[in-house]
């Protein structure tokens, strides 16, 4: 089944009068426009809540959605032009900092377990109308982002990104665009812009670790992981994550030598390693425990490689970005003592390295024993949070993350998952959650998981039974891209990142107490939280003038 689209930009005003055209005869072409907390499916009628045009910080992105639907003839070649933003005085959001994106349709024919939406065709990647590096249509894709067709009766939205750069003016604009479609008048309606007189930081507040790329990414694009093109796509995927205020992997070429006693060289890997850090604002800095028995004969060469990496680390500044993932998710007696006798080996040997795992601090089974005093980073699954515990770990002067996998949980108690099948709200309010309990990073296992390779753009089941689990991007080389195409779920983790830095950038003001206050009306706890997305930006709102007052 193939889906494309239309896209075209109109007012309030305007959006009424299709309606109003519709009830007496359905119109060749009717428009509304939408935030991005919305799915629209490509068949019935869309009925979709008013739009008030769009919000921004400096230094921030802010999306919005084209909702078409066409008439019983459906459209043929639909093009668009999109005009710089203007203010008075000569303001100016220029065109390069508006991206537009085809939304491709994906069909749930199973629906993952606990599924809120159930079977149907999803939008969820986004084509580029344009290439980010060549800024030139893709060539030779396979599904292209424009022109394109509106099938008859049917619905299409594009997704535009507006990005408002650190240094624009505060104030009101007003965009265009034009849209014109075979047999059908040109179009051009204005769109709305209000930008706050404040300025979100270059490097996320909320730090975070999605994973790697490896060779999955590669096989994805047609190419071997040790062939010379792979370094430059990682560099666009990892891009890609950075532009989501997600902190990108850092590729083991790029990491220090180790010899053979444990101590490390810097000097042909530094200059690139540096390079990374601060152009992709890397929020960590994850060390691995050398050799396959650490704790046995590979231990005294680790000793030594800990003290020699967090000296290098140090002497750059990047001490406290680095932590050591000493296992995933312990789950048995055996599992904590192996976390506790790692977590002593990394403590003696170099105090000032974190540990990081992948566990709550409230045991499932007492006779485990307890994680505190091993653990300094605590990364629990949304639903075994215990909140109480986590207010004493951070009281001990521990860090709180947190993490997402699969629909788990208890019946009746579900978190926001975050399949395909599943509201995008869901993709945004964990960022709130995560600063209403004091947590400082997310974690998610991979934005590039495929069981199988090569059917990501017709196969949204990715692990097992869940769609879309560990697959935040689809590989760009359909789409005719040398590097990724993002979902519509990660534009929505964006966007609650994005959040976040409002609340830091309020608590850092002295205001923290109202900050928690705003995040608590919309996450009251990892099972309960606000689901109409209106509220979300209404609070947004709030915050974003509040923070614009001087």
């Amino acid at each position: 089944m193939r889906m494309n689209g239309l896209l075209v930009l109109g007012t309030l005003a305007g959006a009424a009068a299709c309606v109003s055209r519709a009830a007496a005869a359905p119109p060749a072409m009717s428009v509304q426009l939408a935030s991005g907390l919305i799915r629209v499916r490509p068949e019935g009628g869309p009925t979709l809540p008013p739009f008030g045009g769009i919000k921004a910080a400096c230094n921030e992105y802010e999306p919005f959605q084209i909702v078409v639907r066409a008439g019983s003839k459906g459209l043929k070649e639909v093009s668009v032009e999109l005009s710089d933003f203007r203010g008075d005085g000569g303001r100016l959001i220029p065109r390069r900092c508006l991206a537009l994106f085809r939304e491709h349709f994906v069909e749930v024919a199973e629906p993952s377990p606990k599924s809120k939406e159930g079977k149907g065709w999803y939008p969820d990647a986004l084509i580029p109308f344009l290439d980010s590096k060549s800024v030139q249509p893709p060539a030779g894709a396979r599904f292209n982002a424009v022109p394109f067709d509106v099938a008859p009766g049917g619905n299409q939205a594009v997704w535009v990104d507006v990005r408002v750069e650190k240094d624009a003016a505060p104030g009101d604009y007003t965009g265009a665009v034009t849209v014109a479609a075979r047999g059908q008048a040109a179009i051009t309606v204005p769109v709305q812009l209000t930008v706050w007189n404040f300025i979100l930081p270059d490097r996320p507040s909320l730090r975070s670790n999605f994973g790697g790329f490896g060779g999955r990414v590669a096989r994805e694009h047609g190419i071997e992981p040790s062939a010379p093109e792979f370094r430059p796509l990682e560099r666009r995927y990892a891009e890609a994550l950075a532009a989501h205020r997600l902190s990108p992997p850092i590729p083991a070429y790029l990491l220090p030598k180790v010899r053979a006693d444990g101590s490390i060289d810097p000097a042909g890997t530094h200059p690139a390693l540096k390079e990374w850090m601060e152009s992709l604002q890397v929020t960590g800095f994850p060390i691995d425990l050398l050799g396959s028995d650490p704790l046995g004969k590979d231990r005294e060469r680790n000793r030594t490689y800990l003290r020699s990496i967090h000296a290098y680390l140090k002497a750059n500044g990047w001490e406290k970005l680095a932590y050591i993932y000493v296992l995933d998710e312990p789950n048995d007696a055996n599992a904590y003592e192996e976390v506790r006798r790692r977590a002593r080996l990394i403590h003696e040997a170099q105090p000032g390295i974190k540990v990081l795992c992948t566990e709550q601090p409230v045991p499932q089974d007492p006779d485990w024993g307890t994680l505190a005093g091993s653990v300094d980073i605590w990364v629990p699954l949304w639903p075994l949070f215990d909140e109480k515990a986590g207010r004493e770990r951070l009281a001990a002067g521990e860090e709180l993350w947190s993490y997402t996998a699969l629909c788990q949980g208890e019946k009746g108690r579900d978190t926001p998952f975050w399949e395909i099948d599943f509201p995008l709200l869901n993709y945004r309010i964990p960022a709130w959650m995560s600063w209403r309990c004091g947590m400082t990073g997310l974690l998610y296992w991979s934005t590039v998981y495929r069981e199988k390779v090569g059917d990501a753009w017709t196969r949204p089941r990715t692990y097992g039974e869940f769609n879309g689990e560990g697959s935040l991007f689809y590989p760009g080389a359909p789409a005719g891209l040398a590097g990724p195409v993002a979902s519509m779920r990660l534009k929505q983790i964006r966007e609650g990142l994005e959040d976040y830095e409002y609340l830091a950038l309020l608590a850092a003001r002295g205001e923290k107490a109202f900050a928690g206050q705003a995040a608590a009306r919309l996450a009251r706890s990892w099972t309960d939280w606000e689901e109409n997305p209106a509220r979300i930006y209404e609070v947004r709102e709030e915050l974003g003038k509040r923070l614009s007052r001087r």
